[in-house]
């Protein structure tokens, strides 16, 4: 029991650590990058360069993503509460949204298909053409 407590603190700690240092970079560097995004990004590149381990912080992220449906309350009654505001500005909301959903799809299909093609992927490449020949073959 004590030692799960100080994995879950210890994890935390080092979660934390990630998101104080993301909002001083974002104090620093103020190019309209969230704090919490400059922390996820600190801890990707720990995690990355394997200078932080993976079993640090998966205690603590877990219990997090546990229950993360719950931390997204605030944000849904925000949204209930504000529903009018959000009409009157919904084209300057949807555009946006639309234009980078629409960028992303497309940036994903182009590497999906830049990676499907590369020669890493050429084992898998025939395989998925010799099912699909087989599949032609019988119907």
């Amino acid at each position: 029991m004590k030692q799960r407590i100080f994995q879950l603190l210890h994890s935390f700690i080092i979660l934390y650590v990630m998101l104080y240092l993301g909002s001083w970079i974002a104090h620093f560097i103020p190019l309209g990058i969230p704090d919490s995004i400059w922390g996820l990004f600190l801890l990707f590149f720990g995690l990355v360069t394997k200078v932080i381990k993976p079993h640090w912080v998966f205690s603590g992220a877990t219990l997090l993503l546990k229950y993360m449906a719950v931390l997204f309350v605030p944000v849904s009654v925000g949204i209930i509460k504000y529903q009018d505001l959000l009409i009157a500005k919904a084209n300057i909301l949807l555009i946006p949204n639309v234009i980078s959903t629409c960028i992303t799809l497309i940036f994903i299909g182009l590497m999906a298909d830049r990676l499907f093609f590369r020669s890493s992927f050429s084992g898998l490449r025939k395989k998925i053409l010799k099912k699909r020949a087989k599949i032609e073959r019988v119907l």
